[in-house]
């Protein structure tokens, strides 16, 4: 049985002024997670990232605690006894006074119905485990800017295209936050749906855009500003984790896990895996990925995302 936890006392730092919330990369989180080890791992990790950690050991606890200390955003976990993280998001995305809280998904669950999933409940990210810090602290600082910008008007959505002078693809969304997308996220979230859709087959740049209906430049541009991420960043990001997540749940063999998440040739899957995680794939299996260091490598291989 898991050890119970305070939900109100914040976890990982001495209690912050809300009106301190603007500074670099502070604000309020709300770790719902039914594992306090894994709360007290990013309290920890998060702590010295200027955030404030508040946790709730399930989805009921977690909405009665978002109600009560208005965060400035959630990290959720997919998979818990009782409301698990869909339902949770679906509750709180369903109430006026949550929807416009930002969720992002923190899970161990890579896959890709999941995520998908994740997005069409109305989260505005999904990170899967394991995780480096300084990329968790990034998205974070990515989704509070957001929403900040939402907040005060800077970042308003896009009205329908029957509206005088309203954005012609603007569309539907089921998140009563705002009945309308902007089209730049619409844009970021089709270009994440064709990526996971098939991690093999990397598309270009170029063969990205025009799939989902833009050009490089925009597409470039509104990924960087809704992830803080370049698209290949991201791309080669998701490649790492699918090929964890093969490494520790499956017994197909490395060449082709390296086939399965983009690489030609094996060699090349074992320089990238290897600068990005300090180890090579083989000794991540068998340590069970404990061995691998959390924090991001440089480029991966000479052109390759």
């Amino acid at each position: 049985m898991h050890a119970s936890l305070n939900p109100s006392q914040p976890l990982g730092q001495k209690p912050t002024p809300s009106s301190a919330l603007s500074v670099g990369g502070t604000g309020t989180i709300l770790v719902i997670d039914d594992n306090p080890a894994d709360i007290r791992l990013l309290a920890q990790l998060l702590r010295d990232e200027g955030y404030l950690i508040i946790a709730a050991q399930g989805g009921e606890q977690g909405i009665a605690l978002a109600l009560q200390k208005q965060p400035d955003l959630v990290l959720l976990d997919w998979y818990m006894p009782g409301m698990d993280g869909p339902t949770t998001c679906r509750r709180m995305k369903s109430d006026p006074r949550l929807a416009a809280l930002p969720i992002i998904f923190l899970t161990a669950s890579n896959a890709l119905d999941d995520k998908l999933q994740g997005f069409a409940l109305g989260a505005v990210d999904y990170i899967t485990k394991p995780f480096a810090i300084k990329e968790v602290s990034a998205r974070l600082r990515v989704h509070l800017r957001i929403s900040r910008e939402r907040v005060s008007g800077a970042l308003a959505p896009e009205p329908p295209s029957h509206v005088a002078g309203g954005a012609r693809d603007a569309q539907p969304v089921s998140s009563p936050s705002t009945q309308w997308i902007s089209t730049g996220e619409l844009l970021v979230r089709k270009a994440q749906a064709h990526i996971l859709a098939d991690l093999a087959q990397s598309p270009s740049l170029t063969e990205l855009a025009h799939a989902i209906g833009t050009n490089e430049r925009r597409l470039t541009h509104e990924f960087r500003r809704y992830t803080g991420f370049a698209v290949f960043e991201y791309m080669r990001e998701e490649r790492h984790r699918r090929a964890c997540e093969l490494l520790l749940h499956s017994q197909t063999p490395i060449n082709l896990i390296a086939e399965q998440v983009g690489y030609q040739a094996i060699a090349a899957f074992t320089y990238a895996f290897r600068r990005r995680f300090g180890v090579t794939p083989t000794e991540y299996r068998q340590s069970a990925g404990v061995a691998a260091s959390p924090a991001p490598a440089a480029d991966a291989f000479p052109g390759t995302p």
